[in-house]
């Protein structure tokens, strides 16, 4: 059985949706808009901890083809010079200057 988002969790979720796309940013395309994305290099194919997140724009995230689900981990890292580890990386710094 599936647990409940705790409160922090929800926070959290909620800071990452606020910012831009880390990948856009990564890229020198600009702040665009965002959706959250379950970072899986750890965890295989299920979904990982809600701190595991980054912001994607719905092209980066789900675009067919593009996103990182339509390329996977290797090839989307490959593709555009950065993994979701580094990107994951680069957001967890921002929210910690942010906080």
């Amino acid at each position: 059985m599936k647990r409940a988002t705790t409160a922090a969790e929800r926070r959290h979720l909620g800071r990452v949706a606020a910012m831009p796309c880390c990948l856009c940013r990564h890229l020198g395309l600009g702040a665009t808009p965002a959706e959250v994305h379950h970072v899986r290099a750890r965890h295989g194919w299920g979904r990982s901890s809600h701190e595991d997140t980054i912001p994607l724009c719905p092209t980066h995230h789900r675009g067919q083809p593009g996103g990182v689900h339509d390329f996977g981990q290797d090839e989307f890292a490959a593709h555009y010079g950065i993994s979701e580890m580094d990107l994951l990386d680069i957001v967890r710094r921002e929210l910690q200057v942010a906080a």
